[in-house]
């Protein structure tokens, strides 16, 4: 656990308000986790897994859109060895693509072109950017898990159906080391209780939805 890269991480005895039942499809629990940035204000948009944790799970198809010049969600997270489609609402082209390693690709979507998929094979953050329009910013986190989410503008995020034992957790936000993302806790899930933790990061997190912000410059990637 890096020392720097979270400020504060707390255990929490009850539930968290909003917390979902426990889930039963494969014998788990929920695991309700709540986010913060430095001025204790929730933080949206930050990217939360259990690492190692791969217990059977469906994963839905994971979209990034293109709509209004922007990535639509701006961040996802999937695990390792997903697809993710990419799509164009725009009225123009884009030509989606990524500098990271070990996930580097381009994609063109024209106007009209349906879909084009892209597999995400090997754990990393992947940063999004348009050859085509320069102010497009966003970010798949590839994830060694089958137990991952994203914190909603409230900060928080609820993991279900995981299975019992001491896990940890691990988030990451733009800002945030890329390559070594910051373990924020433990949680101790059993049988019957579900799981809760709050902590504190270093970062205010990523407001989810589009944001224009000028050029990307070399750090971005």
């Amino acid at each position: 656990m890096g020392a720097g890269r979270w400020i504060v991480c707390r255990l929490l005895a009850v539930a968290l308000p909003g917390a979902a039942a426990p889930g039963i499809a494969s014998g788990g629990q929920s695991v309700a986790l709540a986010a913060t940035g430095p001025e204790g204000r929730p933080a949206a948009g930050v990217v939360v897994y259990l690492p190692g944790v791969r217990a059977p799970a469906v994963q839905p198809p994971v979209v990034v859109d293109q709509r209004d010049e922007a990535f639509v969600p701006s961040i996802s997270v999937v695990r390792a060895g997903s697809d993710v489609q990419f799509t164009n609402s725009d009225p123009t082209s884009h030509h989606v693509y990524s500098f990271s390693r070990p996930n580097a690709f381009a994609l063109p979507l024209y106007k009209g072109r349906d879909r084009l998929v892209q597999r995400f094979s090997r754990p990393g953050v992947v940063v999004l950017g348009c050859n085509i329009h320069d102010s497009m910013l966003g970010y798949v986190v590839v994830v060694d898990s089958t137990r991952s989410g994203v914190t909603g503008p409230d900060g928080r995020v609820i993991l279900t159906d995981v299975p019992a034992g001491s896990h940890v957790v691990r988030a990451w936000a733009p800002g945030l080391d890329r390559i070594s993302p910051p373990d924020v806790g433990v949680v101790e899930v059993g049988d019957s209780t579900p799981a809760t933790l709050s902590f504190r990061l270093e970062v205010p997190g990523h407001a989810p939805g589009p944001k224009k912000r000028g050029a990307l410059a070399g750090g971005d990637y």
